[in-house]
């Protein structure tokens, strides 16, 4: 068995023991910022990063909340299960948590405090158009959707780094219901956005793994073949999002493809860390079926 990390790393800066419990929180919710009024197009997402960034820019951290609140997937476990097999669906609900999502919406406000004090541009790109080179994360998204669904990618390119390589990333975003949504479970941040010039980075480690079970159905018939399965890693060591992927030389049979997919949901990992903080991370692992398994 072949485990593969994806080229980019994905990185959450996860910090659990800061979210406040809601007894806590003496302000009311953030009203909606009208996310609602900008075009599905890469022009679209351009500009309402821009009123983001104008809006950080003036102070305005009320309405910088709003924007981010905005931002959420309304009926989030109903839209999964639609845009999901219910296999699948099941492994995206960190999507829908608000504690997992409380620190990755309260990072986005950070990181539109810091882009309000540079100098730069905005650069967008629709996913459905222009994926990734590569069967990688992107592709595997695109394969995993049951129904259409319009996905951009968005990066901040600060003035100082003149090479569109160079941008900081700011995330996926899809567009549901007539206005941008942030797939805030994949998040990404370079060394620069966090002011780190030194970090250190430590990678997953597996501390539990379970071995598929060899399908009886594919026994009967003596199906052979390799299932290559797409997950991620998350920042409490639990594996989200594992979804067989297709590819030259690798197993289209439904049965291999879901016992691969059902064992790596139950593999336990120690979290990798970026300077101490956990983050999550894309993998991709080949699992060979054979009848001796």
């Amino acid at each position: 068995m072949r485990i593969r990390q994806m080229a980019t790393l994905f990185v959450t800066l996860l910090s659990f023991p800061g979210i406040r419990r809601p007894q806590e929180q003496n302000v009311s919710s953030p009203a909606p910022a009208a996310a609602s009024t900008y075009a599905n197009s890469t022009e679209g997402l351009k500009q309402l990063l821009q009123d983001m960034r104008t809006a950080a820019k003036g102070g305005n951290e009320d309405k910088v909340a709003a924007f981010v609140k905005d931002l959420e997937i309304p009926n989030c476990d109903a839209w999964l299960h639609k845009m999901y097999d219910s296999d699948k669906a099941e492994s995206w609900m960190g999507l829908c948590e608000a504690k997992a999502r409380g620190p990755r919406e309260r990072d986005m406000k950070e990181l539109f405090d810091q882009i309000a004090k540079q100098g730069g541009k905005f650069i967008t790109r629709k996913v459905n158009d222009n994926p990734q080179p590569g069967k990688g994360l992107e592709w595997g998204w695109l394969q995993a959707i049951k129904q259409p669904l319009d996905i951009y990618w968005a990066s901040w390119l600060p003035t100082s780094e003149p090479k569109e390589s160079e941008a900081d990333p700011i995330g996926y975003f899809m567009f549901i219901d007539g206005a941008f949504r942030w797939e805030s479970s994949i998040q990404s941040f370079k060394p620069s956005q966090t002011r780190i010039t030194h970090a250190k980075i430590v990678q997953p480690k597996l501390v539990k793994k379970v071995d598929p079970i060899y399908p009886s159905d594919a026994a009967a018939r003596n199906a052979v073949g390799t299932v290559r399965v797409y997950y991620v890693i998350g920042g409490d060591g639990l594996v989200y999002n594992a979804h067989a992927i297709s590819g030259e030389g690798l197993s289209d049979n439904p049965s291999l493809r879901k016992a691969a997919e059902e064992a790596v949901l139950q593999w336990r990992y120690q979290p990798g860390t970026f300077d101490g903080n956990p983050f999550q991370t894309t993998v991709t692992v080949d699992i060979t079926f054979r009848p001796t398994n």
